[in-house]
Formats: structure tokens, C-alpha cells, sequence
């Protein structure tokens, strides 16, 4: 008697209409595939049902061939996927029946697709993993809370009336690949190296902020690379050329602190510059101080993304933004296309021990460019920023801003009050910000 479980595999592509406005980024066009597997003699004069071994089977290769779709790319690395596969078990369970249709032998199935990855507690209590969440650059539709990750799936199974080979149609895994395939990209589930030893005990010493801050990214990001002068750092895959862009130590009512800010630009393999309109830079950002004499982080982040272009703002300023010696960057970038000029503004600081971005906001726009016949409707605006004084020992004062020039053609000088939401954690636009939906 012949074997039943050789399987020849065929893949069709198809948009499964539910999940097309997701914004699913990198599976967009892998949502659903039909499989094929060719049965021996005998092995299918049944119609087929959900738990079938060999719809199953079908289901979970599926779920890989997709997977390996997203990750492996037009250049056919597998090198993400291999790391993924060794950490990685899939399971099709919670079965259900949803219909059958005796006439054409078909039957529906709906079940929860499980993927369990070694260490996912410790994956899903990485900051970095943190940080994709809190962007939204993570479906929702994955259930992440448990050791197996969770999502609802469709396939449906049937015998084709020629040859009697097993057709399954899968759905609604495009949210679990996505989550994988960023995740793996991010690097959150490569081995961690050691943590770093301590600060040098006399970085602060000499009191010069440009070697205080060398010597701060070399304990930070490892050996500077000797060619482009860059210190080179990987976040979610993308590999950065990272430099100094400001460095300051100054004396406080707390002790010695020392400011410093990394520029990322993104490169790629062969450390050429991407510069692509929507793609950010990435920013590293610490402030170090003296405990008992000793140098230690007060607060840092090296994923802070910001900036058009590839490129992470180039210029950045230390500001006062609060009372008891809090204080924090401004940074500004802008960009032109098809028209439209902007300029936007970054605010950092520390908040709970890591650098976070606490208020981000257009300052200049312009779309005369792009307005060929507006009738006067045009918008040309720019605006000033300071901090105030109030309210008195607040965590972060108010910012005032004033923007001037034209909004849809209309005269415009006014003075606005920008207020810190403490339980946000940013500055908050107020509801006639005229800038609110000027962003570019």
C-alpha cells in the first residue's frame, strides 16, 4: 500500500478582503495561499475535515512558506528565517467546524495559530519590543500575553474533482507573520552580548564634554569605525552610522551631568546612505551623572526614531524644560516634496531613567509650491519656540509658541500655550493649534 503522506506543495496568491485594510506593511500581498498536496491512491475518497493530519500539515507550511516570503526578500536571505525557524514552534489548535458543503465536498474551519519562541517572555519584556508596540508598528490581532503567541485563522479543505489531490485555502495570518517578521528584523530575539562594565570611573573628570562624550559612545556602541568615523548600531535589522551631534557637561545643583546626543543615518550592506522621504533616522541619547563619585546613567535610549530622509536631526539644543534640573533637547528637521514644506520639532528628556521623546510638533509649513491656483488659499506659516516659567516647580513647564504668516490665506500672529499632559507624557497641541493638520 502506497504512503499517504508525500506532498508536492504549490502556492497561489489572493486578497483576502477582511484583513486588506489593516495596513499590514510587509505581507500586504501574502494574505492567503492555496496548497496543494497529492494524495496516493486511495487516500481520498472521504471529504476532508478540519483536524485532518494532513490539512494541518498544509495549514503550518502555509504559515512558513508565508513567513519565509516576508523575511527572505527579493535577494533570497534566509539568514533571518533560520534564526526564526531554530526559535520557533507552530500549532494549529481550538479547532472549530464553521460549515460543510456535502455537495462540493468543502468544509470551513476556523482555529487559533499558536506560535510558541523560546524565551517570548523575555522578547516581550525588551524595550525594543516595548517601543514597536507603543509606535504601533505591531498588529494588535496577536494575542502576545502568554508564552504562545496567539491569532484567529480560516482555511478552508477540499479534494479537486480530477486528480483528488487536498486544496487548502489559508487566511488570516498575514497579523502573525507581520509580528514575526518585524520582530525578527529588530533583532529583539538574537542572543543578548553581556551587559557593558561600568562607566570609566573618570569620564567626568577632565571636564571636556567632546572626549567625555568619544569615550561615552565607545563604552555605548563598541569600536568606532575607522573609515567613516561612525559608530555602526543595528535597530529592527537596519544597520546606522552613528555620530556625534551634541555633547555638553554641565554643572547643576544635582552634580556634574554630562549630555550627549548620537545622530543615526540608515545605511545599507555596503554602508551607502538610504535616503528615502519616509524613512526616519535613529537618535541615542544620554545623560550621565555622579553617584557617590562615580559616573552611571541617569537616562538613555538608542532607539529614538526621528528625522526624513534616512537622517536624524542634525542639530540639537539643551534646554531647561522643567524645574529640579530637568532638562533636555530640541531637536528640528524639515523636508520639501511635490510642494510641500515643513519643519518639525523634537522634544527629549528623561523620564523614569530613559530618554523618551515628550512632545513633537510642526513649527513651519508651506504648500505654495503645490498651489498652482488656490485663490488666495494658500498657507506659509513659521513659529518661534520658548520654554516658560510655569507653573512654578513643574516636572516640565509650558511651552509657548508663536506662529506667524499666512493659514489658508488668512492673516495670522498669535501666541500659543502648549501644556505637559503628565499622564500622556508629551506636550499636548491645543484643539485650534493651527498647525494640528499642517504636518508634512
Amino acid at each position: 500500500m502506497l504512503n499517504c503522506c508525500i506532498f508536492s506543495i504549490y502556492l497561489y496568491m489572493k486578497t483576502f478582503s477582511p484583513l486588506a485594510g489593516l495596513g499590514l506593511r510587509d505581507v500586504r500581498s501574502v494574505i492567503a495561499l492555496v496548497l496543494v498536496a497529492t494524495l496516493c491512491a486511495g487516500c481520498s475518497k472521504t471529504q476532508p475535515n478540519c483536524i485532518d493530519p494532513s490539512t494541518i500539515d498544509l495549514v503550518k507550511q502555509g504559515v512558513e512558506e508565508t513567513l519565509e516570503k516576508a523575511l527572505s526578500g527579493p535577494a533570497g536571505n534566509t539568514e533571518l528565517l533560520d534564526r526564526l525557524k531554530k526559535r520557533m514552534q507552530i500549532a494549529v489548535t481550538t479547532i472549530r467546524t464553521s460549515s460543510k458543503d456535502e455537495k462540493i465536498g468543502k468544509v470551513t474551519c476556523e482555529a487559533a495559530l499558536e506560535i510558541t519562541l523560546a524565551n517570548a517572555d523575555q522578547i516581550v519584556g525588551d524595550p525594543i519590543f516595548t517601543s514597536l508596540q507603543d509606535s504601533k508598528r505591531l498588529p494588535e490581532l496577536v494575542d502576545t500575553s502568554g508564552p504562545a503567541w496567539k491569532t484567529t485563522i480560516q482555511y478552508t479543505a477540499q479534494h479537486t474533482e480530477d486528480t483528488r489531490d487536498l486544496l487548502v485555502e489559508l487566511s488570516g495570518h498575514a497579523p502573525m507573520v507581520e509580528l514575526l517578521s518585524t520582530v525578527a528584523r529588530s533583532g529583539v530575539m538574537d542572543p543578548k552580548p553581556p551587559p557593558p562594565g561600568d562607566i570609566p570611573p573618570n569620564l567626568l573628570a577632565s571636564g571636556n564634554a567632546r572626549d567625555a562624550a568619544v569615550r561615552l559612545m565607545n563604552h555605548v556602541y563598541g569600536k568606532q569605525e575607522a573609515e567613516h568615523g561612525c559608530w555602526i548600531y543595528r535597530f529592527e535589522g537596519m544597520p546606522y552610522c552613528m555620530k556625534l551631534a551634541h555633547f555638553d557637561i554641565k554643572t547643576l545643583g544635582s552634580g556634574k551631568r554630562l549630555y550627549a546626543i548620537a545622530n543615526g543615518q540608515a545605511i545599507d550592506q555596503q554602508g551607502e546612505m538610504m535616503t528615502a522621504h519616509a524613512m526616519q533616522g535613529l537618535v541615542g541619547a544620554f545623560i550621565v551623572g555622579e553617584t557617590n563619585g562615580k559616573p552611571a546613567f541617569i537616562a538613555k535610549s538608542t532607539t529614538i526614531q526621528a528625522g526624513t530622509m534616512g537622517t536624524a536631526p542634525s542639530e540639537w539644543f539643551l534646554t531647561e524644560l522643567g524645574a529640579n534640573d530637568n532638562w533636555g533637547w530640541r531637536g528640528e528637521y524639515g523636508d520639501c516634496h511635490q510642494g510641500y514644506c515643513g519643519s518639525r520639532m523634537i522634544i527629549l528628556a528623561n523620564r523614569a531613567g530613559v530618554v523618551q521623546e515628550v512632545g513633537g510638533l510642526p513649527t513651519a509649513y508651506d504648500n505654495t509650491g503645490a498651489c498652482g491656483d488656490c485663490e488666495g488659499k494658500s498657507s506659509s506659516m513659521a513659529s518661534t519656540v520658548r520654554v516658560s516659567d510655569v507653573p512654578e516647580n513643574a516636572e516640565f513647564y509650558h511651552l509657548l509658541v508663536a506662529v506667524t504668516g499666512t493659514s489658508n490665506g488668512e492673516e495670522l500672529a498669535k501666541e500659543w500655550t502648549l501644556a505637559f499632559d503628565s499622564a500622556k507624557g508629551k506636550y499636548i497641541e491645543p484643539a485650534d493649534w493651527p498647525l494640528g493638520d499642517k504636518d508634512f
